[in-house]
């Protein structure tokens, strides 16, 4: 990246807890000024994490004055009853005390290994190390802190012009495996540095996942733990008003920024070699599309296909008639990279093996799905399926 924008009011710190990661840096603390307004949305997962349980009780409150982000890696602190939240609590309780803000005001995150016990007094040690390094330029190793399986840090920085006013974002993610939608399953953190109202900020922060984080897919599994943040910091010289051409501006800006995020987290899916986009067209409604879709990111045998290099459109054929709504096979057409597959249901007559071998051999591959049954259109984001991936997660806890 050739440049990264601080925000005015964000200060972030890191630190080591020295366990599952031994000296690489898990730990973060991140302070906001006292007009910062902070938007969550957190997994769908029904047994969320302990931290997921008290960051939603703590954003049920005002949340006014100054606040503080709080990430660890390596636990998840989920799967941990009682005393999982009681662990959290307690250096929240802490995290407060030393920053002297309001308890309440102290939102945590977690992700690492499900079900085992949380170290806390390592983690609390490496938070206070943490608060010791708070800088607004710290954005670089603070996206390499929160990392598990991921290969590199995903961070994203613009200086996006809205109207007369020159407005930095900057923002971070992690996620590398276990991401389904509803909500995608990842950590992400995007600051804007401006004044925006509470409501608009919730309504953009829904929208661009919308395109985004919840059109991504890797595996089709959704972890107990994780959640996307979007914080406008406070700073008075850059206010945003309500329904104003400007803040439309700034939410297509916003917008991007998520969609680029989740590129990135494709790309550096466990063990992928591609980045795989489908996209379905005239779809019977919005639902169809968007099973259609799911239904062929998440299907192993494509997945495998993509990855060696066969442009074996039975499989994806396959997958599409999976979904009880597809009953006319006669309709659907089907193309690689632009390399005609399928058309009416059989294979195209300008098919070429040839070029199809060629086209699937790219790093970014796009599969087109046309149902012909409606208007409706659906895109999605996966990768494809190595032998890396099955090494990465049947030694996860190793």
């Amino acid at each position: 990246m050739s440049k990264i924008y601080n925000i005015d009011g964000v200060k972030l710190g890191f630190a080591s807890s020295n366990t599952r990661y031994g000296k690489r840096n898990d730990s973060v603390v991140i302070t906001l000024g006292e007009k910062s307004n902070i938007s969550c949305k957190f997994t769908s997962n029904s047994f969320k994490a302990a931290p997921i349980k008290v960051a939603q009780t703590n954003l049920k409150s005002s949340l006014r004055g100054e606040k503080a982000l709080v990430i660890n890696a390596g636990n998840a602190n989920a799967a941990t009853g009682l005393k999982g939240i009681s662990n959290v609590k307690k250096y929240c309780k802490e995290i407060s005390s030393l920053l002297k803000i309001d308890e309440r005001n102290v939102i945590p995150f977690s992700t690492g290994v499900i079900g085992e016990p949380l170290p806390t007094d390592k983690y609390l040690s490496a938070f206070k190390k943490a608060i010791n390094t708070l800088n607004a330029k710290n954005w670089k190793p603070a996206a390499l802190s929160i990392l598990t399986t991921d290969t590199k840090p995903k961070l994203i920085s613009k200086e996006i012009k809205v109207g007369r006013k020159k407005i930095s974002v900057t923002g971070f993610a992690k996620g590398s495996g276990m991401i389904r939608p509803d909500f995608a399953t990842l950590l992400s953190f995007v600051f804007i540095d401006g004044i925006i109202n509470s409501n608009s900020l919730e309504r953009m922060h829904s929208n661009a996942l919308a395109g985004s984080f919840e059109a991504l897919t890797i595996d089709g599994d959704t972890s107990p733990n994780d959640a996307s943040v979007l914080v406008s910091s406070g700073n008075e010289k850059n206010l945003i008003k309500r329904n104003s051409a400007e803040e439309r501006k700034l939410e297509n800006a916003i917008t991007d920024i998520f969609e680029e995020l989740a590129c990135l987290l494709a790309k550096d899916a466990e063990g992928a070699t591609k980045k795989i986009t489908i996209k379905v067209f005239q779809a019977k409604n919005q639902k169809q599309a968007k099973s259609v879709a799911f239904t062929v990111a998440e299907s192993p045998l494509v997945k495998t296909a993509m990855f060696g290099n066969d442009a074996n459109w039975g499989r994806i054929l396959s997958a599409i008639g999976r979904d009880s709504q597809i009953n006319n096979i006669e309709k659907v057409s089907i193309s690689i990279n632009g390399q005609p597959m399928v058309k009416k249901g059989n294979l195209d007559p300008r098919h070429s093996e040839k070029l199809a071998a060629k086209a699937i051999k790219k790093k970014n591959i796009e599969i087109d799905i046309n149902l012909g049954q409606g208007k409706s259109n659906f895109k999605v984001l996966t990768s494809d399926f190595s032998e890396d991936y099955v090494l990465i997660n049947s030694d996860y806890r190793s």
